[in-house]
């Protein structure tokens, strides 16, 4: 990277901790936009359930799954939550600052969700999205062969012409922003292995510990990723030409230490639901699969993914640019996006809930950028600008509808396009 480059990326991770930092700044900590709340509680519960409170649900403060809005809750003096332990473990070390900055300070209660624990959401969430986005561009310069200027375009549609931004800032403290990243580091090392042809021991341990916090961070998005995972390898048949040199010894430290979130999620299973594989969401489930609606999925106002991450819609054009081209393989993409979207089309709850677009997809677009970049790539330097001209504009606008929006859509108000656009107010 150039010392621009750094300045730059330096600048995007400033700006997102600022819009973070200012957007809940503006209401106080145990409210429904407060950075912990309902699924973010959820995911959150893991380090003060057993940092301060030993697991035991009768040392918890007074009513804090309630004040938390039930993101978790309690049975049998159980801590209990559904949702998988992955967020807690890359919030871990920004954890640990606001515990000892609550040491520091003497603050006694309600410990694990304090001040400095809402803030440090801001922090963790603002960095590891930087980092995501950083790992895309460099992959984009590195192994697309696209421009630095390319590059730029490409992030900066990413982020402000999807939902990204909103679930790097707004709702911090979901899973959608560290997923990105993931698939990001993921998405690089497999270019670099496919690029010098070679498996060596720091790609090997990367991958092993990368492919664990998949799982422990969204489960089913192990099934997803395998679709671009066999594009990135086996459109050339590159299994053959990949050298394996990993050293023995590396394996008695890689794969201990990537088991380590899938024995920490085993254990709380076993723990909440006496099962070492449990299903938190096991009242909840595929009930729609007879009744699919793709197009609410894409198009509504309420979460609709076109409305909401018009960079998708892109992607599905480089996919076509490249069956033109003769890119066969690059059909997979295709296939990807339907998987994605007839999965969560025959959810119960196709929208999500709550959310800014639909945030099914907002990691996936790690991945999405790469067919992306094949449009990308096609454009001359003056058509960048206009490019980058409509960018900024749709950035905008995109910015001040999730600045304005609520939070949550009216269940009853699919197809609401006047609620819509009274979003669109300064």
């Amino acid at each position: 990277m150039r010392i621009k480059d750094k300045v730059i990326f330096l600048v995007i991770g400033l700006g997102l901790l600022f819009i973070s930092l200012n957007r809940h700044s503006h209401h106080p900590i145990f409210n429904y936009h407060s950075q912990l709340f309902a699924d973010k509680a959820g995911y959150h519960i893991y380090f003060p359930a057993w940092f301060y409170y030993d697991m035991d649900a009768r040392n918890l403060p007074d009513s804090i799954s309630l004040k938390t809005g039930q993101g978790f809750w309690i049975k049998d003096s159980k801590i209990l939550t559904k949702y998988p332990i992955g967020v807690a473990i890359c919030q871990l070390p920004f954890s640990l600052i606001a515990a000892l900055a609550d040491e520091i300070q003497q603050i006694k209660s309600p410990l694990g969700f304090t001040k400095a624990h809402h803030l440090a959401l801001n922090w963790s969430t603002a960095i590891w999205g930087t980092l995501g986005l950083l790992l895309v561009f460099l992959t984009a310069i590195q192994f697309w062969n696209l421009s630095y200027s390319q590059g730029y375009l490409l992030i900066f549609g990413v982020l402000m012409l999807s939902n990204l931004l909103y679930y790097t800032t707004r709702d911090c403290g979901m899973s959608h922003a560290y997923s990105f990243t993931v698939f990001a580091a993921i998405q690089y090392l497999l270019m670099q292995i496919k690029t010098v042809k070679k498996i060596n021991n720091s790609s090997f341990s990367f991958l092993l510990i990368l492919g664990s916090l998949v799982i422990v961070l969204r489960p089913l998005n192990l099934l997803f990723i395998i679709i671009p995972l066999l594009y990135i390898f086996l459109n050339k048949n590159l299994w053959k030409e990949i050298s394996i040199d990993v050293k023995p010894k590396i394996l008695y430290v890689a794969i201990p230490l990537a088991f380590v979130p899938i024995v920490l999620q085993m254990s709380y299973n076993y723990y909440a639901f006496e099962r070492l594989i449990a299903d938190g969401y096991v009242n909840e489930g595929f009930s729609n699969i007879g009744q699919v609606n793709l197009l609410k999925l894409w198009f509504s106002p309420h979460n609709g993914l076109f409305i909401y991450s018009p960079i998708i819609l892109i992607a599905l054009v480089g996919v076509i640019k490249g069956w033109v081209n003769d890119n066969w393989w690059g059909t997979m993409y295709l296939f990807y996006f339907m998987i994605i979207s007839l999965t969560y089309a025959s959810w119960w709850s196709p929208g999500l809930g709550c959310g800014f677009g639909h945030r099914g997809f907002t990691e996936h677009l790690a991945f999405f950028a790469m067919p992306i970049s094949w449009v990308l790539k096609t454009i001359s330097k003056s058509q960048q600008r206009w490019w980058g001209i409509c960018f900024t504009i749709i950035g905008i606008l995109l910015f001040i509808v999730q600045y304005n929006f609520d939070g949550c859509w009216p269940e009853s108000r699919d197809w609401d396009w006047g609620l819509f656009l009274s979003y669109f107010k300064i």
